[in-house]
């Protein structure tokens, strides 16, 4: 083994150089010459440091010295040093000079034995697949080389720039080719880093949209911001508006509050630096929504209602965390507004106990992590929030359902997982197969325990079609037998508000009708439903019908059984074809409550065409009350409990034939009178004649032209639905009445 115990000087031409070359940028990378390769970077970039090609051998001594080099006058592909240097997301590498220490040993008599290094070399970069010199040298000495090279590399935002250094030419010595090149740390310290064989100057800049100090560069993010990166450099930046970004990332120190009204959409990363806070209020959430990777946490304020007592009733919300991970006894640190009794052991909190067919209750020992899509009973001591702060969920989210338990067997308490507004046209669509047939659809709870459940199925969509499940939203679903799996995912994430059911004014042809009974009794209050749609028959049809929650009314409610193919299973939303409002359909009511109580039935909101008529026929009191006109107002003298007694009569009041000169006419009874109002323009030929239901005649009359107003008594009748037929020459109008 030969020694070298020949030792050169040190070169640094580089120093000299340095001092007559302008300086074109700061230093933003180092890399070591020693044996063990070692890096150095700016803030926002990375470095992989020194290694050799496949060509190469490693050589010894305490420099980076590579041998085996080809003695070829072309170059090889597979001989070469490379290093590079990586943007952060977002980032541009801007490289305007580039300094390298380098050295082709041996020195003195010792290349007679070992041979030379390279004499020539090549520096080339990734940017053009290594197929241009930015740097070339074709006589490389035995003495230490050190040039400065004044470049203009500019990386792609958040991409790489590798170098390679390409050595040819070498000398053969006695020993084989075993000529080696070195990179030596002649540099000295450069950023930190000592013994720095090469040095990156330039600059690192982001390219995107830059928030410092309340200002942002070149201007703020909008909805028109997709494919532009954004970094918060410093301060908090708050959003009230919806936009969207490319990458988002919030430096150390930053943050971002995304208020009530604000969403911010990622279609890249995110980087949080563990401050990025969401707000929400009664009826107003703000949103997250990231397409790719999310780092560090997020806190979603989730805003709740007032509740004083552990065992009282009302205000409580069924709500999911927006964002995992937490454990509860962190939570309840961070909440202190959770109700809990005197002794704060027990809290109003906790999941849907399956064993127990019931809410449970956390107690102040319990640790469990908030898991995606689990749903929770809660309820705070104020009209504040609860916090949460965790993981933002960016995946598909599987969530099992089952059907067990001692009680309620087929219901599940679940949750939107995401930290934003969920499509739930998209959910029950994707869902539809996993609930159970007669109560297929998301059964929400406001808090309002007079109120009770709100059903969003398929009927409620044909009104509906962009109802959202709000961030933090809880809901309880149906589970087909034997279970089944629910599916979230990113695609039925959105923006917005939510839809508050106020019930608009499509056009009739849209072929959409709507119903909702309320039934209350002083502070009490039930309601239920109807839909009219193309899509409903008189029978069972799953995803348009649903039933009470538990199958089984509660001692104060109104609710409707099927008209065909019923069980007696009392129905909350029943959905009928809207043809059916063109014929008469008769609806079986039934109304839960207890003796002595002041019942109140009205017409709480309706979307039905000019001509439907509402009646309440109560059996037992021989009435029939015409709700688009009054309230149906009684006591119970006894417990009421199931159908029977009430129905309900949808009537299409009004048929004409021979023309349309009638159609502005009036024909209406009112409650208790037994009179018969005609209001309208009367010629001297006009007839009116009343049918009973089998279509005979029971009375007829002529009308007097003289006057516009006219009434008809029909006393001799007894109660019931009679037909009217107004007729004028050609002209008549047909009309169904109920004498009561």
């Amino acid at each position: 083994m030969l020694i070298r115990i020949l030792m050169k000087p040190m070169i640094v031409i580089c120093l000299l150089l340095s001092m007559a070359l302008p300086v074109l940028g700061q230093d933003i990378a180092a890399f070591s010459g020693t044996k063990t390769p070692a890096t150095a970077t700016v803030p926002n970039i990375t470095a992989e440091p020194l290694s050799r090609g496949p060509g190469l051998t490693v050589s010894g001594g305490p420099t980076f010295s590579s041998g085996n080099w080809t003695s070829d006058k072309k170059l090889d592909s597979r001989d070469y040093i490379q290093w590079s240097v990586a943007a952060d997301p977002g980032y541009i590498i801007n490289i305007t000079e580039l300094q390298i220490n380098f050295d082709r040993d041996p020195d003195g008599f010792s290349h007679f034995f070992t041979g030379n290094g390279p004499a020539k070399i090549r520096i080339r970069t990734s940017l053009d697949d290594f197929k241009s010199d930015i740097y070339a040298h074709d006589k490389v000495s035995n003495s230490g080389q050190s040039p400065t090279i004044e470049t203009a590399l500019r990386s792609a935002p958040g991409d790489t720039i590798t170098f390679r250094l390409y050595g040819f030419a070498a000398n053969i010595g006695m020993l084989g080719p075993l000529g080696t090149l070195d990179i030596e740390g002649g540099l000295g310290t450069v950023l930190g880093l000592e013994n720095t064989g090469i040095r990156l100057a330039g600059n690192v800049i982001y390219d995107g949209l830059q928030y410092s100090n309340g200002t942002w560069i070149p201007h703020a993010p909008t909805a028109r911001t997709r494919d532009e990166n954004v970094i918060i450099y410093n301060g908090i930046y708050t959003e009230t508006n919806q936009v969207q970004v490319k990458n988002l990332k919030v430096n150390p120190g930053a943050g971002i509050v995304i208020e009530k009204s604000g969403a911010i959409t990622v279609n890249g990363n995110l980087f949080t630096a563990n401050n990025v806070t969401l707000k929400s209020g009664s009826d107003e959430f703000s949103s997250l929504i990231v397409t790719g990777e999310v780092a560090g946490a997020v806190t979603y304020e989730r805003q709740m209602k007032t509740k004083t007592m552990l065992s009282g009733s009302g205000n409580e919300l069924l709500i999911s965390a927006p964002v995992t991970g937490e454990t509860y006894d962190v939570f309840r640190t961070a909440n202190p507004n959770i109700v809990s009794n005197e002794t704060n052991s027990r809290f109003l909190f906790g999941p849907f106990d399956k064993a127990n067919a019931a809410f449970a209750y956390y107690s102040k020992k319990d640790k469990a992590p908030f898991e995606a899509a689990t749903g929770y009973q809660a309820a705070s001591t104020n009209n504040g929030h609860f916090t949460f702060k965790g993981t933002v969920n960016t995946n598909a989210i599987k969530k099992e359902i089952s059907h067990s338990g001692p009680a309620l067997a087929e219901w599940n308490l679940i949750g939107n997982p995401y930290p934003s507004y969920l499509k739930v046209s998209d959910f029950l669509t994707a869902n539809a197969e996993q609930f159970a047939l007669t109560s297929s659809g998301i059964y929400s709870y406001n808090g309002d325990a007079s109120l009770g459940w709100k059903v969003y199925n398929l009927a409620y969509l044909t009104l509906h079609p962009q109802t959202k499940l709000a961030p933090g939203q809880g809901f309880m679903v149906a589970s087909k037998d034997g279970g089944g799996t629910i599916s979230f995912t990113p695609k039925m994430r959105s923006l917005g508000k939510l839809n508050t059911f106020s019930v608009g004014q499509p056009s009739i042809d849209d072929k959409v009708g709507y119903l909702r009974l309320n039934m209350s009794s002083g502070i009490h209050n039930y309601n239920t439903e109807f839909y009219f749609n193309q899509h409903s028959t008189k029978g069972l049809d799953p995803g348009y019908d649903a039933s009470i929650y538990g199958g089984k009314a509660p001692v104060f409610s109104i609710f409707s059984h099927l008209l065909e193919d019923t069980t007696g299973l009392d129905m909350a939303v029943q959905s009928l074809a809207y043809n059916d409002l063109a014929n008469d359909t008769d609806i079986p009511l039934g109304l839960n409550a207890t003796k002595g109580q002041h019942i109140t039935v009205s017409m709480a909101e309706a979307l039905l065409p000019e001509e439907t008529e509402v009646y309440l026929e109560d059996q037992l009191e021989e009435t029939f009350t015409l709700l688009n006109l009054d309230d149906y107002r009684f006591i119970a003298d006894a417990n009421l409990s199931g159908t029977g007694r009430f129905f309900l009569h949808l009537v299409n009041s009004t048929l004409s034939y021979g023309g349309n000169g009638l159609s502005e006419h009036q024909l209406y009874t009112t409650n208790g009178a037994h009179m018969l109002h005609i209001k309208g323009n009367i010629t001297s030929d006009t007839l009116v004649s009343v049918y009973d239901t089998q279509g005979r005649l029971m009375h007829s009359r002529q009308l007097d032209g003289q006057d516009k107003n006219k009434t008809l008594d029909l006393s001799i009748l007894s109660n019931g639905m009679y037909i009217v037929k107004l007729r004028s020459g050609s002209m008549e109008k047909i009309k169904k009445i109920v004498v009561y």
